[in-house]
């Protein structure tokens, strides 16, 4: 079985002449499950993207699920790496089906360049059922509501039973009520012992799933730590983190956040 999922050294990350990230080195193993936390501007998404493939650390080196990127088939591995990102969310065809939508990711397509078979319709509604999203399966994506798009997009990144799954912001925008649904769907999938490595992104620890395990403080490009999450997670480093005195707590298995 394979023991590292990501072992990333990032020296440093610059776009348009501007440094997004430094020195970062982290590694994520088989069986650990990934909230990266910090303020807006921090570089989470950046960092991510490189994660996924995306884009290229200015230097640094990038092993993923075993690969080093520049030495292997970046297609091949992209197959084996679900992510969502919000960016993606204005690109599919508000015409097409829900579970349409999930199909195309088992073609990495964006719309209808692919005919759907019988059995990719079939591997979609495996992957809707996977998230608790089977029930609107049949709805055209452009009427769906923001909490069941966020589910699409997650099944559309399972379709292809990913070893590695990357969900960037998926809580934004939701109500409360669709939040917490949300949330215990992705835990269910943290809780599988054949289910993909989870890193997610978020501004608020309140969204981190009961089975998640590790951390990433991320502050203006550079990790201020990393680690388990009761290691991590404490009143002195949230407070730098996002510069304002807090404290940090637990209740039925899921983090707080509150000011002091």
């Amino acid at each position: 079985m394979m023991t590292s999922v990501i072992d990333l050294r990032i020296e440093s990350f610059t776009r348009d002449g501007v440094e997004i990230l430094r020195d970062i080195h982290w590694h994520v193993a088989h069986g650990e499950h990934w909230v990266v936390l910090g303020p807006n501007g921090a570089g989470k998404s950046s960092l991510l993207s490189i994660v996924a493939g995306y884009e290229w650390p200015s230097r640094g080196q990038v092993s993923v699920l075993g690969e080093t990127y520049g030495q292997c088939d970046m297609r091949a591995l992209k197959e084996r790496i679900g992510w969502v990102s919000s960016s993606l969310f204005t690109w599919l065809p508000a015409r097409q089906s829900a579970r349409q939508v999930v199909a195309t990711g088992i073609h990495a397509t964006i719309g209808n360049w692919h005919e759907l078979s019988t059995q990719d319709l079939i591997r979609a509604d495996d992957a809707l059922r996977r998230i608790g999203a089977y029930s609107f399966r049949n709805k055209p994506y452009g009427v769906l509501s923001q909490g069941e798009k966020q589910r699409a997009m997650i099944a559309r990144a399972l379709v292809t039973n990913p070893d590695l799954l990357i969900l960037d912001e998926p809580c934004a925008g939701l109500d409360p009520g669709t939040r917490e649904r949300l949330i215990k769907d992705v835990d269910r999938l943290c809780a599988k012992p054949d289910g993909p490595t989870l890193i997610l992104v978020s501004h608020h620890v309140e969204e981190i799933p009961a089975h998640g395990t590790h951390a990433l403080l991320l502050k203006e490009g550079h990790p201020l730590d990393a680690g388990p999450l009761n290691e991590v997670l404490s009143d002195a480093l949230l407070s730098d983190l996002y510069e304002f005195p807090c404290e940090i707590g637990t209740a039925n298995g899921r983090y707080w956040l509150r000011g002091r």
